[in-house]
C-alpha cells in the first residue's frame, strides 16, 4: 500500500492549480509514509516456556523498550540469556516446550574456547615467573577450572598443553587437571640456546586443552607444531642472560647495612649474609653479635678486603640458642678513595648453615638476631637489635596462587537479603610443578570493603547487601608466611530503582465476560434446574483484563578512582530479569483493587487507583514502585489470533557483549497435519483499547473455547494434559485445513444459555488459502454446512480429581444442530443488558492518517466559508453617507448627554445659539406622567446644523439632567433668501414615574419621606 502510494506521486495533474495540489498531495503522502513506516508490530510472541537446565547461574536479559524481541511473532519467540558461572561438568541444556511438544539442545562453547576443538571447560591460566635465567630455564604456568564442582571419574578432566613461542624455536608440554583441586601445573624448561643472544629477550605462551588420553601424565604425546588460531594467549615471560639478585638491604645504623638473601632456604644449604660500610666509616674495632636457634648455624666469617680489616669469630652454645661473637679490627689505613663517604663497600661475609630435617616437611621461619657494637656509636644505638627471618622449607616453593570459583559477582543480595560468596583456595606451586593447598596461618584483606568483603577464614569472598557499589578489578590480598598474592574480582551492583514493566497499566472491564464468583449458599433441593443457572448466574462477577510483570534492573561496576562513569554488564542498553528473585517481596498496595498471581500476572479486582511495590528484605525500603489503575470502563475482545502448533523447533546462538550470553529462538511448526495428529493452539486475545494479551494469562476456568472446522469428524478430543486448548485432527487436504476457535463466558454464566461468542478467530492447518479464497470464509465459527466443533473450558475442577487438576473438558456437538441453537437463543436473548454486541474493527494507522487528512481539508473549507460570510455581512450594513442623492432621506445623528453642571452646559448651548425665551423652559419634572412633549422651533445660525435641548427646570441647585439633541443633516446648498431647516429640538416635559423615580435618586433623595414629597410635589404641578 505504502509503495503504490509513493509511485502515485509522479502522477500528478498540472494545470493552473497544479502546484498547489501538487504540495497537497506531497503532504498527504508525507503523512501517509511516515505512518506507514512508524507503524509498530504488534507485541505477539509464542507463549513457549524456555528454560535453561543444569546451569547454576543465569539471568535473563533484554533491552531497553525491546520485548518481546522484534524477530518475534505470533508463531515465534526470542530470549537472551547470561550465563555467568562456567560449567566445567557438563555443558548446560536449553529447553523449549509448548505442551505437549518439547525440545532442548546443547549450549553452544564460549566464544573463548578453541573453535576447531570445542571442549566444555573454563580454564584460567596464571603464569608464576615473569623472567627466568640461565641458572633456573623453567617457565611454570598454573592451569584452574573455574565454576560448579567436577566430577571425580577418571578421563573427565581435560589436559592443558603449554606453547612457548621464542625467535630461537618453540617448546611444548602439557599436564592433566587433578581432581582434587581441579588444577595442574605445567613446567616448560627453555633450551640453553635461547638464553645465548647476550640480551633480554621475550617467549609467547599459550595453551590449548583437549581431553585426556591414556599414557604417561594423562595426555596425549602431541605434536611439536605451532599452536595455530585455536590457542588461547597467557602472556609472556622474559629470558635473561644472568641471574638477578634476590636479596634485600636492611640497615643496622646510620653506617651499617645488612644484605640478606630474599628466597626461601632448603635443609642442608649454604647461604650468606653481606655487611656493607660506608666510607667514611672511621672506627678500628667492629663487634657483631649474631643469636641464632638450633638447627641454623654460623660457619664462617670472611672479610671482604682482608689487607683492611680482621675477623675473629667466637661460638657459645646455650639449650635453645647459639650465639655467635664477631670481632673485626682494622688491619691497615684506608688509602684515597675518590667515592662519595657515603657509598656502601661490601665490607664481611657471614656463612650460615641449615640443618637437615629442620622444617619437618613444613615450611618454618627461622628468627636471626643481629647486634652491632664499636667505638663512636651513637648512644641510642648500642643497644638496638634487628630480627630477621629465613623461611626454611624442604620445599622450593615457587608462588602463592589464589583459586576462586568465579571471577566475577553479580550483587543480587540488595533485592534478596541472601548474601553471594565466591569460595577461594590458597595453593603453593612448587618446583616440579607440585600445588599444596594453604589452610593455616593465612591472612587476608579485602582493598575496598564498599565493594566486596572477604571472610576471617580467608576461604571466600562475599557481599552481603550492605555493599553500595561495584567495580572490576577489585583487589583481595592473602599472605602466607612471607609470600604474598592478590586476587581481582569484578563485582556487578544493581542500579536502583527496579524498573517495574506491565504490558498495560490500565485494566478494564471485559464487555460481556463474567466468570464464577464464590457461591451465594447451599443450593435447594427443591430447585429447578433453570432456577439453579440462574442462581449461578447471578454469583458470577465482572472480569477484568489481566497483565504481565516483569521486574527489571541494570548491573554496573563503579571505577575504582572514584570516578563517576560506570561500567554496565552487556551494554548501558540492557536489564537483567530479577522477576524470580523479587517476586517474593513484592505486593500490590491495596489488593482490593488488584492482587499478584505468582509474582507475574497481575490480576484486576475492583476500579480504584493503586501501585505495584517492592520492598528491599535488609531495610524494608522501597525498591521499585509503579502505578497502576483498574477502570471501570469497559472494554471489548475484537478477535482472537490463533496460531497452531503441531511440533516445537529450536535455534541457538551465542552474542559478542559477554562471553555467557546466550539467544535461543523457538518457533511453531503448522505444516499439514498427518491423520491423528495432535494440534495445540495459542490465542491472543485483542482488545478495543489497542492490547493484547495471551490466553494463558487467564483461569483456564474462565475461558470458554470451541473449536470447529468444515469437515464432519475433523476434530477429535484431546486427552487432557495441562490447560493449553488441544485438539487431534483426524487429516487435512492438500489446500489446508481451517479451523474456527470462539471464545465465550463460562458455561455457568450464560445468561439464558446465551452463546453469542465475545470473540472468534481463524487458524490455518498447512498452507494458507489464496486471497480469494480467504475472503469469501466467514468469519463466524456458525456454518450452515456440516462440521465438527469441541468446546473447552469454562467447567469448574472436579471435586475428587487427583491433584486437583483437570480443569478443561471437552465435548462435542453436530455443527448443524449447533448453529441452529445458537441462532434462536441469539434472537431471544437481544434483549438481555449483558447481550454482546459485535465490537468494531480495529482503526489501523493508514485509515487514521486519511481520516486526519480529510478532517484537515473539512477544516479549512469550513475556515474560508466562515470567513466569507464574516465579510458579507460586515460590509454590506456600511454605507457611505450620501447627502446629495437624497435630500430627503433623513440621516439624524442622535445624542445623549447627561450632565450635572447646569452653568457648563447652558454656557456651551448659549455659544452655538441665542436660547429661547425664559417662559418656554420648563422641568419634567413640572409635568403630569404623560408623554406630553412640546416642540420649539429656533432659527439657524448658518448653514451648519443647529442643536435643540430639553426643557430644563431650574428651581434648587445641581442637578442630574437627560438631554437628547438630535442633528438634521444640512440639506443642499441654496440661495440665501430661501429658509434653511432648522434641526428639530424634542424635549421630554414629563416623564414617567419610574424615570422620574431614578433621576431624583441620582439627585440625592434618596430617603423614602424626601423621594414620596418630592413625587407629591411634582404630581401637584402637573
Amino acid at each position: 500500500m505504502c509503495a503504490l502510494m509513493a509511485g502515485s506521486e509522479a502522477a500528478a495533474p498540472r494545470g493552473p492549480c497544479g502546484p498547489w495540489l501538487c504540495l497537497l498531495v506531497a503532504l498527504a503522502l508525507d503523512v501517509l509514509r511516515v505512518d506507514c513506516d512508524q507503524e509498530p508490530s504488534d507485541p505477539v510472541y509464542l507463549p513457549a516456556a524456555l528454560e535453561l537446565l543444569d546451569a547454576p547461574e543465569h539471568f535473563r536479559v533484554q533491552q531497553v523498550g525491546r520485548y518481546p524481541p522484534a524477530n518475534s511473532s505470533l508463531g515465534s519467540r526470542s530470549e537472551t540469556f547470561l550465563l555467568l558461572q562456567p560449567w566445567p561438568r557438563a555443558q548446560p541444556l536449553l529447553r523449549a516446550s509448548y505442551p505437549p511438544f518439547a525440545t532442548q539442545q546443547v549450549v553452544p562453547p564460549r566464544v573463548t574456547e578453541p573453535q576447531q576443538r570445542p571442549v566444555p571447560w573454563d580454564v584460567r591460566a596464571v603464569s608464576v615467573e615473569v623472567a627466568v635465567t640461565p641458572a633456573e630455564p623453567h617457565a611454570r604456568v598454573l592451569f584452574h577450572l573455574r565454576g560448579q564442582d567436577w566430577s571425580l571419574g577418571p578421563g573427565s578432566l581435560p589436559c592443558a598443553r603449554l606453547h612457548a613461542t621464542h625467535p630461537a624455536g618453540t617448546a611444548h608440554r602439557a599436564c592433566r587437571v587433578q581432581p582434587s583441586l581441579g588444577a595442574c601445573v605445567v613446567e616448560l624448561k627453555f633450551p640453553s640456546h635461547w638464553f645465548s643472544q647476550g640480551s633480554v629477550t621475550r617467549a609467547e605462551l599459550a595453551y590449548t586443552l583437549e581431553p585426556s588420553a591414556e599414557g604417561p601424565g594423562g595426555c596425549g604425546p602431541g605434536g611439536e607444531q605451532a599452536p595455530g588460531e585455536q590457542a588461547l594467549p597467557v602472556g609472556s615471560v622474559e629470558l635473561r642472560p644472568v641471574d638477578p639478585p634476590q636479596s634485600q638491604e636492611v640497615p643496622l645504623d646510620e653506617a651499617v647495612t645488612l644484605r640478606v638473601p630474599d628466597v626461601p632456604v632448603r635443609p642442608g644449604q649454604h647461604f650468606s649474609a653481606t655487611l656493607l660500610l660506608q666510607h667514611n666509616f672511621t672506627a678500628s674495632v667492629l663487634t657483631l653479635r649474631i643469636k641464632v636457634k638450633k638447627g641454623l648455624h654460623v660457619t664462617a666469617a670472611r672479610p671482604a678486603q682482608p689487607a683492611l680489616w680482621t675477623a675473629k669469630l667466637d661460638r657459645f652454645k646455650g639449650s635453645k640458642h647459639h650465639t655467635t661473637l664477631i670481632t673485626c679490627h682494622r688491619a691497615g689505613p684506608t688509602g684515597p678513595d675518590s667515592s662519595s663517604p657515603l657509598e656502601l663497600s661490601e665490607f664481611l661475609w657471614v656463612d650460615f648453615l641449615v640443618d637437615n630435617g629442620t622444617s619437618g616437611g613444613v615450611a618454618v621461619t627461622r628468627p636471626v638476631t643481629w647486634q652491632l657494637e664499636y667505638p663512636g656509636q651513637a648512644p641510642e644505638a648500642e643497644k638496638d637489635k634487628m630480627v630477621w627471618e629465613i623461611l626454611v622449607s624442604e620445599r622450593d616453593i615457587r608462588a602463592l596462587i589464589p583459586l576462586a570459583k568465579a571471577e566475577e559477582l553479580v550483587n543480587t543480595a540488595p533485592l534478596t537479603g541472601v548474601p553471594r560468596r565466591v569460595p577461594v583456595r590458597l595453593v603453593t606451586v612448587e618446583s616440579g610443578g607440585t600445588l599444596v593447598e594453604v589452610t593455616e596461618h593465612i591472612g587476608c584483606e579485602s582493598a575496598n570493603a564498599q565493594v566486596l568483603q572477604v571472610s576471617e577464614a580467608c576461604d571466600a569472598v562475599f557481599v552481603a547487601g550492605k555493599e553500595s557499589r561495584g567495580a572490576r578489578g577489585v583487589r583481595v590480598d592473602f599472605w602466607w608466611r612471607r609470600l604474598r598474592a592478590s586476587l581481582r574480582l569484578t563485582v556487578w551492583a544493581p542500579l536502583l530503582p527496579l524498573r517495574i514493566e506491565l504490558s498495560d497499566t490500565t485494566l478494564e472491564q471485559v464487555r460481556g465476560w463474567r466468570v464464577p464468583g464464590p457461591a451465594e449458599g447451599a443450593p435447594e433441593p427443591e430447585a429447578s434446574m433453570a432456577e439453579e443457572a440462574e442462581r449461578r448466574a447471578r454469583s458470577c462477577r465482572l472480569q477484568y483484563q489481566r497483565a504481565t510483570v516483569r521486574f527489571l534492573v541494570p548491573f554496573a561496576a563503579h571505577p575504582l578512582d572514584g570516578g563517576h562513569r560506570l561500567t554496565h554488564l552487556l551494554g548501558p542498553d540492557w536489564l537483567l530479569d530479577v522477576s524470580h528473585l523479587v517476586a517474593p517481596h513484592a505486593r500490590v498496595q491495596d489488593p482490593r483493587v488488584a492482587s499478584l498471581e505468582g509474582g507475574r500476572v497481575l490480576v484486576g479486582r475492583e476500579p480504584g487507583v493503586t501501585s505495584i511495590e517492592v520492598r528491599s528484605p535488609l531495610s524494608d525500603s522501597i525498591l521499585g514502585e509503579q502505578a497502576l489503575a483498574v477502570a471501570d470502563d469497559k472494554v471489548s475482545v475484537l478477535d482472537l489470533r490463533v496460531q497452531p502448533v503441531m511440533g516445537i523447533s529450536l535455534a541457538l546462538s551465542r552474542g559478542t557483549a559477554h562471553p555467557g550470553e546466550v539467544t535461543a529462538t523457538c518457533w511453531a511448526q503448522s505444516a499439514l497435519p498427518a491423520s491423528k495428529q495432535e494440534v495445540a493452539l495459542s490465542l491472543w486475545m485483542s482488545f478495543s483499547d489497542h492490547t493484547l494479551a495471551p490466553a494463558e494469562l487467564y483461569d483456564p476456568r474462565d475461558l470458554g473455547l470451541s473449536v470447529s472446522a468444515e469437515e464432519p469428524g475433523a476434530v477429535l478430543p484431546a486427552e487432557e494434559r495441562g490447560d493449553q486448548l488441544r485438539v487431534v485432527v483426524s487429516g487435512a487436504g492438500p489446500e489446508g485445513l481451517p479451523l474456527h476457535v470462539s471464545l465465550h463466558p463460562p458455561e455457568p454464566c450464560r445468561r439464558g444459555r446465551h452463546r453469542v461468542p465475545l470473540a472468534s478467530g481463524t487458524a490455518w492447518l498447512g498452507p494458507p488459502p489464496a486471497p480469494t479464497l480467504a475472503s469469501a470464509l466467514p468469519s463466524s465459527p456458525a456454518r450452515s454446512s456440516p462440521a465438527t466443533e469441541a468446546s473447552v473450558g469454562g467447567e469448574g475442577r472436579a471435586a475428587g480429581s487427583a491433584g486437583g487438576s483437570g480443569g478443561v473438558r471437552g465435548k462435542f456437538e453436530g455443527a448443524e444442530e449447533e448453529a441452529g441453537n445458537e441462532e434462536a437463543e441469539a434472537r431471544e436473548e437481544e434483549e438481555e443488558e449483558e447481550e454482546m454486541v459485535p465490537a468494531p474493527q480495529r482503526i489501523t494507522n493508514l485509515e487514521l492518517g486519511m481520516y486526519a487528512l480529510l478532517g484537515i481539508f473539512c477544516l479549512a473549507i469550513l475556515i474560508f466559508l466562515v470567513n466569507g460570510v464574516v465579510f458579507v455581512l460586515r460590509y454590506q450594513r456600511k454605507e457611505p453617507p450620501d447627502s446629495a442623492t437624497d435630500p430627503a432621506s433623513p440621516q439624524p445623528h442622535n445624542w445623549v448627554w447627561l450632565g450635572t453642571d447646569q452653568e457648563e452646559l447652558s454656557r456651551q448651548l448659549d455659544r452655538q445659539a441665542p436660547g429661547p425665551p425664559k417662559g418656554e423652559r420648563g422641568c419634567p419634572c413640572e409635568s403630569g406622567g404623560g408623554e406630553a412633549l412640546t416642540t420649539a422651533t429656533v432659527p439657524a445660525a448658518g448653514t451648519a446644523s443647529s442643536s435643540s435641548t430639553l426643557a430644563r427646570k431650574e428651581a434648587g441647585g445641581r442637578r442630574k439632567r437627560v438631554e437628547f439633541v438630535t442633528f438634521a443633516p444640512a440639506p443642499p446648498a441654496q440661495p440665501p433668501e430661501e429658509p434653511v431647516g432648522a434641526p428639530a429640538v424634542q424635549s421630554i416635559l414629563v416623564a414617567g414615574e419610574e424615570d422620574i423615580r431614578w433621576v431624583c435618586e441620582d439627585m440625592g433623595l434618596k430617603d423614602p419621606e424626601e423621594l414620596r414629597s418630592y413625587m407629591e410635589r411634582i404630581r401637584g404641578s402637573s
